[in-house]
């Protein structure tokens, strides 16, 4: 293979691009989520019911309070998908804290530690397993919200977050959360990457061809 200093270069060039591409795609979607936490904090309106609080329940409050406040700023100051990842698990970890906070306002058991509502992670941790079919789908296994999970007992349509993967939205739980998205957006630029390369080779060849028949003696056998 003959030695392509320009070519190293602009692959170089395109890797940096891509990954800043996909760090951005990363960051707004964390950010989102960021947003969403701060606002379900805020529902919680704690500062003006404090008293009603024991130590356990302003204990997790706080460690609800910490776990935002990083995510934000790790959010904030990220330069890698990998900076953007660790924002996001923070938030659920917030989240958690969050549902531990209302299960004790209730006199409920505190929630597990588990994976997030498969219809929003904004729902928070889910609270257990329920059997789900999706349209024209396979019944299969998730877990969700007790929200949701009331719903889906009195066949409603659970709450379902739609996020945008290349030019469309789609369920969050067929995007798969952060890191799937990711790779699927990922997938979709290496695809138009693709067809784009096939495309200047195809109108090269084409350029070529032509020019060789219009040059003197172009076409002659």
């Amino acid at each position: 293979m003959v030695w392509n200093p320009r070519r190293k270069a602009r692959k170089a060039r395109e890797a940096e691009v891509e990954l800043a591409d996909h760090w951005r795609v990363a960051r707004k979607l964390a950010n989102e989520e960021v947003t969403a936490l701060g606002e379900e904090l805020a529902d919680l309106h704690v500062d003006t019911l404090a008293s009603d609080l024991d130590d356990e329940a302003r204990h997790h409050y706080k460690r609800a309070l910490e776990h935002y406040d990083q995510a934000k700023e790790k959010v904030r100051t990220s330069e890698t998908v990998e900076d953007v990842l660790a924002g996001d698990q923070l938030v659920q970890d917030a989240r958690y804290h969050r549902a531990a906070v209302l299960a004790l306002q209730a006199g409920d058991p505190l929630p597990e530690r588990r994976e997030p509502c498969f219809f929003d992670p904004r729902h928070g941790p889910s609270l257990g397993d329920v059997q789900w079919s999706p349209p024209s789908g396979v019944e299969r296994t998730v877990p969700v919200c007790a929200a949701d999970a009331r719903r889906l007992e009195g066949r409603v349509a659970p709450e379902v977050r739609m996020v945008r993967v290349g030019d469309r939205y789609v369920p969050v739980h067929e995007a798969g959360g952060i890191a799937a998205i990711l790779e699927r957006h990922q997938s979709l630029a290496h695809e138009r990457s693709t067809s784009y390369n096939k495309r200047s080779l195809a109108e090269a060849y084409i350029g070529q061809t032509m020019n060789g028949a219009n040059a003197p003696g172009g076409g002659r056998l």
